[in-house]
């Protein structure tokens, strides 16, 4: 669960396994370094007398269809900010650089500021420059490269497919035994095809790389879009998570999505409470996730159940499957990506064809609220469901203590992470975060200094906030001159959920908490 930004509200968090974004300034909330090979791979420049074909710069920045396909697999979604591609300016210089394009090729645009310009798509990780040539920072399918690409992946659910299906089965049965069968859609792609332990397979398989999981992640773009796409978002207490399912269709409800309601909603599907937020009463109503009795009507799967036990073993035999289907240097040679890029866009693909298959054959049925625009309202609590986690997560408890209000002990759940693990820059920020909030400064000063001496490069997702946070809390010890120097040297880091923005605020005027 990580939440850069936050103090007392983060609008920066996405701790699931993928989240796809559809239009630009959709800002989802939701992390470790990617490997320079992984990030960065190898590509020629095109050869000199090969002429570069540019677009017509656009008025409104990229054409719709590039944000409409933005896909994304990880925990932090903001490390890839793709507002910079909405700007007219900077829209039509990533649209000239799509193929590769070096410098002098851009010249020739005519536009002013090129250099700040690049430094901003850079920041933004929307662009990367390979030896002298300026292109996507990302696998961007389409044309050939897209039709190879779906080939590759309706093959692997051909193959994938039929050893679910006795799992479908046996889940559809188990559902409806235990009054859940409305969440079974849900279910399928938070437990089978999205699951966390999904994921930590596929790391330990060495298909995705575990730090860029935990940082920036995976991202691509795919014109036209996927036409299934689908999302999960995460909120946990560490024991226990709460997943919301969405698609482009229903978007997410900026009610349901505030990480206070959704811990009080966590809360609420565990132990039935009535509801005690009347600024969210009415809404969350509405969308049928309160009850006539005003208490959380989303179903909680407990550790025993039948049903879970089915979802979790599909999705094992999901993984190794997709695995051996997937295998292979081929895919991300013809798209242009490293093997892991191209493996994580894949087998978040093979996902929405399996979703796909099922629903044909019915074994799922799709909340209306997913599937068409102007249904019911009411219909969204069927996106919702909370399971128990397999093993306990500390940093999603520190979390989930933080928005208790209780910093203390959120201090105290990081302080234990840490003896373990030293060197987790999220673990140091968490720390400094918490103690800033219960105002002791010299104690948060100290957890982001720590953060800020760890190894990283100008593109690390958690520097510029360690930065900022730190020249945050100087203000508060009012050392002014230390935090303008730290406020400065956040403007050279990724521009990660606007922290370059913020860092130019917080020059011009004193932080106050």
């Amino acid at each position: 669960m990580n939440r850069p930004t936050a103090i007392s509200s983060r609008s920066g968090w996405i701790p699931v396994f993928l989240l796809s974004l559809w239009f630009a300034s959709a800002v989802c909330p939701g992390l470790l370094r990617a490997q320079e090979s992984q990030s960065q791979p190898a590509q020629e420049s095109p050869a000199a007398e090969a002429p570069i074909d540019f677009v017509a710069p656009s008025e409104l920045g990229v054409p719709i269809e590039y944000l409409e396909g933005v896909t994304y697999l990880g925990n932090f979604r903001e490390a890839w900010n793709t507002d910079v591609l909405s700007d007219p300016y900077l829209g039509a210089i990533f649209l000239a650089l799509q193929d590769g394009a070096t410098r002098a090729d851009l010249e020739k645009l005519g536009l002013p500021d090129l250099e700040l310009a690049l430094d901003d798509l850079m920041a933004s990780r929307m662009v990367r420059k390979t030896g002298d040539v300026y292109r996507p920072a990302f696998p961007l399918l389409r044309g050939e490269a897209l039709n190879t690409f779906n080939q590759t992946v309706q093959k692997a659910a051909e193959s994938v497919y039929p050893d679910l299906r006795p799992y479908f089965k046996k889940a559809q049965k188990a559902a409806k035994k235990e009054k859940v069968a409305p969440w079974l859609f849900a279910l399928f792609w938070s437990e089978i095809l999205e699951s966390r332990p999904a994921e930590e397979m596929l790391v330990d398989a060495g298909a995705l790389d575990a730090r860029r999981m935990r940082d920036d992640g995976y991202f691509w773009i795919q014109i036209p879009r996927d036409p299934a796409l689908i999302g999960v978002d995460r909120y946990g207490s560490g024991t226990e998570t709460s997943h919301y399912v969405w698609t482009p269709i229903s978007s997410l409800n900026p009610t349901v999505q505030d990480f206070s309601t959704r811990r009080r909603i966590l809360d609420g599907s565990l132990a039935h409470l009535p509801w005690t937020d009347p600024r969210t009463e009415e809404t969350l109503q509405s969308l049928g996730i309160l009850d006539s009795g005003k208490k959380v009507a989303v179903p909680s799967l407990k550790k025993n159940s039948a049903l879970l036990a089915i979802l979790r073993q599909a999705s094992q035999l999901y993984v190794k499957r997709a695995l051996a289907a997937l295998h292979g240097n081929q895919l991300s040679e013809k798209i242009g990506a490293t093997r892991d890029e191209a493996f994580a866009a894949a087998f978040t693909s093979l996902g929405f064809r399996i979703m796909e298959r099922a629903r044909q054959d019915g074994w799922i049925r799709m909340p209306e609220t997913l599937a068409r625009p102007f249904a019911p309202t009411t219909g969204l609590v069927e996106a919702l469901v909370t399971t128990p986690e397999e093993t306990f997560r500390p940093l999603e408890h520190a979390y989930y203590l933080y928005d208790r209000d209780d910093y203390d002990a959120s201090i105290r759940q990081v302080e234990e992470y840490l003896k373990n693990n030293p060197n987790d820059p999220e673990a140091l920020f968490r720390l400094g975060i918490a103690n800033m909030k219960a105002r002791k400064y010299p104690e948060a000063l100290s957890a982001f200094e720590k953060g800020i001496a760890l190894p990283a490069d100008s593109s690390d997702v958690w520097r510029g906030w360690l930065l900022l946070r730190a020249g945050n809390t100087l203000d508060m010890l009012q050392r002014r001159d230390d935090a303008l120097l730290r406020y400065e040297q956040a403007l050279s880091c990724a521009n990660v959920n606007g922290s370059r923005e913020i860092a130019r605020q917080w020059l011009e005027i004193v932080y106050q908490d």
